[in-house]
């Protein structure tokens, strides 16, 4: 059994190294001084002090899909071949914890950032991780004005793509992205509803023989599009639309995914997300549903032939 004064003396170190941590990240002089980077300077000051880099599990993967830990919200980083394709910032308040994990998964540029909807749980944060990474293209729905947004968390990003120079542009099925050697697929929207959350960009990435189906909020209207697109919904990994909602995951869009796992971005705070009707029936299926606010950071790594999961608790 460890003394008490020996823990408390750990917990004085770790305490004091992740001041350092946070003391260098906002030292611009520090990552100038040390080689290997910005990259390289998280990873050195990591190992420096003994503390792990969950990121750190994707090293080496061809390609690895990270959903984050933002809260009832969404942020998710896909990356393949040395590119990077970030689908959703979280929370406005999130947006440098965003830039953190980039940050320390060595990104130097995000070569398209992907917007599902402006709901500020899934844009707000993008206004700090375009002001610190360079972006190569912006990608959002097209939306009728009625339901476009009109709030701070909307606008900013607006306001900050303006002073980047980066156009926003629009995204609907049929369309396709490389990323490195793995295949992003534009499924939805199919066609403009009244609800923000269903007429969220829809994404399938494939890489070899594995596939990676995002889905925003969409709901039960857009997975019935999905299902009248006769598009290929078959996926290994499955991000729940809406965090899990009753609206979402229908057993009909299951019956066609067939996911073998199910990543949910949520935080459980009694507002009835992720719904135990939605997990159940994932469960039914047979997947392995992960949630970020019980296990962190969800990480799925792929060779092209089978799927890996991490977690980070």
């Amino acid at each position: 059994m460890e003394q008490p004064d020996a823990a408390a003396g750990k917990r004085k170190r770790r305490t004091l190294a992740f001041a350092f941590l946070l003391a260098a990240f906002l030292s611009g002089a520090v990552f100038s001084l040390l080689p290997g980077g910005f990259s390289g300077t998280w990873h050195r000051l990591f190992s420096l002090f003994g503390l792990s880099d969950f990121s750190r599990n994707a090293d080496g993967a061809p390609m690895a899909l990270h959903v984050l830990p933002v809260g009832k919200a969404d942020a998710i980083l896909a990356e393949c071949d040395g590119k990077y394709l970030l689908v959703d910032g979280g929370t406005p308040d999130r947006g440098e914890q965003v830039c953190r994990y980039l940050a320390r998964r060595g990104v130097r540029k995000i070569d398209f950032v992907v917007n599902t909807h402006p709901d500020s749980d899934h844009i707000g944060g993008l206004k700090a991780v375009l002001e610190e990474f360079p972006a190569g293209r912006f990608f959002t729905p097209e939306l009728p004005p009625d339901i476009t947004p009109s709030d701070f968390a909307y606008t900013d990003v607006v306001d900050t793509l303006r002073e980047k120079k980066i156009p926003a542009e629009h995204l609907s099925a049929g369309e396709e992205l490389s990323l490195g050697k793995a295949a992003v697929h534009v499924l939805a929207p199919v066609r403009t509803h009244k609800s923000v959350n269903d007429n969220s960009i829809v994404l399938r990435l494939v890489y070899g023989g594995t596939s990676f189906l995002l889905m925003g909020d969409a709901e039960a209207e857009e997975e019935n599009d999905l299902l009248e697109s006769g598009a290929e919904l078959r996926s290994d990994v499955l991000k729940v639309g809406h965090h899990g909602s009753k609206t979402s995951s229908t057993q009909a869009f299951l019956d066609a995914v067939r996911p073998r796992f199910a990543a949910v971005s949520v935080e459980a705070d009694g507002n009835g997300l992720p719904d135990e009707e939605a997990l159940g029936r994932l469960s039914r299926m047979g997947a392995v549903v992960s949630r970020t606010d019980v296990s962190g950071t969800l990480l799925y790594l792929s060779d092209g032939k089978q799927i890996i999961p991490k977690t980070e608790r």
